[in-house]
């Protein structure tokens, strides 16, 4: 028992087995892609939530991970 592939003699090219998967009778719902789109975005600016009940996700985390900004001396703070 060998584990090499088969090869054909006569061109050199491999043998591959072939798979037919045109007579699947099921279908796949196709989804909302702009309803996903849409949450993600809500997700992303928690517009519907006060400031201090937001999650640290999202745009939230970016200006948390910027803001305070301070000066050198910080004595002024944005």
């Amino acid at each position: 028992m060998s584990s090499q592939p088969q090869v054909n003699n006569v061109s050199g090219v491999i043998k591959r087995s072939r798979h037919d998967f045109s007579k699947i009778n099921t279908t796949v719902r196709i989804p909302n892609l702009i309803e996903i789109q849409r949450e993600s975005y809500n997700r992303f600016l928690q517009m519907d939530l006060l400031p201090e009940e937001r999650e640290n996700a999202g745009l939230q985390a970016v200006f948390r991970s910027v803001f305070p900004i301070s000066d050198f001396r910080d004595t002024s703070q944005l």
